[in-house]
């Protein structure tokens, strides 16, 4: 009889690690980078400061572990696996990430900090590089796997394609984190219905409840 395979379990260490980059995270967003204090955060993650610096040294190899650690959460492949959505066909894949761009998230609003503070700092700079590179690929690879199932325009140039929802995503969450007034916020039915024509994407109801 074969014998049954229970999940991992995260170890102690590991569990620590993820409160203290989720607090550094949180941190981040609150007071940006030159402001994030590393008892501050250490007094989120439930932990001391001597639990923090064997593993950070300082508090920019910190917050560059957390910035990583957000951005992988941001990033296409993971938001669908996380959705459950990963086997769905391309159309809805694509209508999903369209929807949740006018939801307000928590996690996103790194991307304010994270915009603002690069241009002076190297170590934030490199990881925001380092995002919206693996984000392009990511989603290259979704745009090519809706085009082989027909949902997208194979006329379409992928890299144009990946561009435009790169620039929506982004823009989209810098303009409704800055405060744009719900009377300049379409509804998700229409922000669907223009995604759909703009991209080329091939769905007969843009408002699917598989979307959310």
């Amino acid at each position: 009889m074969p014998t049954k395979v229970e999940p991992r379990r995260r170890s102690g260490s590991e569990e620590t690690a993820r409160r203290v980059l989720e607090a550094a995270a949180a941190e981040f967003v609150e007071r940006g980078y030159d402001k994030a204090v590393i008892s501050n955060i250490a007094r989120r993650a439930g932990v001391t400061p001597g639990a923090v610096y064997p593993r950070w040294p300082n508090k920019s190899d910190l917050m560059a572990a957390a910035l990583d650690h957000l951005f992988e959460q941001l990033l296409p492949e993971q938001r669908i696996k996380d959705m459950g959505i990963a086997e769905l066909p391309a159309n809805v894949l694509a209508l999903a990430w369209a929807a949740q761009l006018l939801r307000p998230e928590e996690t996103k609003d790194v991307l304010v900090q994270v915009f603002g503070s690069a241009r002076n700092n190297a170590v934030i700079q490199e990881r925001l590089q380092g995002f919206i590179n693996d984000q392009a690929h990511q989603l290259s690879m979704m745009i090519e796997r809706g085009k082989d199932e027909g949902f997208c325009d194979p006329e379409l140039d992928t890299t144009a394609i990946t561009l435009l929802c790169q620039a929506i995503g982004i823009g989209t969450h810098l303009l409704l984190a800055a405060g744009l007034e719900d009377r300049h916020i379409p509804s998700e039915q229409d922000w669907l219905t223009l995604f759909v024509k703009l991209l080329g994407v091939v769905a007969s109801d843009p408002t699917t409840e598989s979307t959310g």
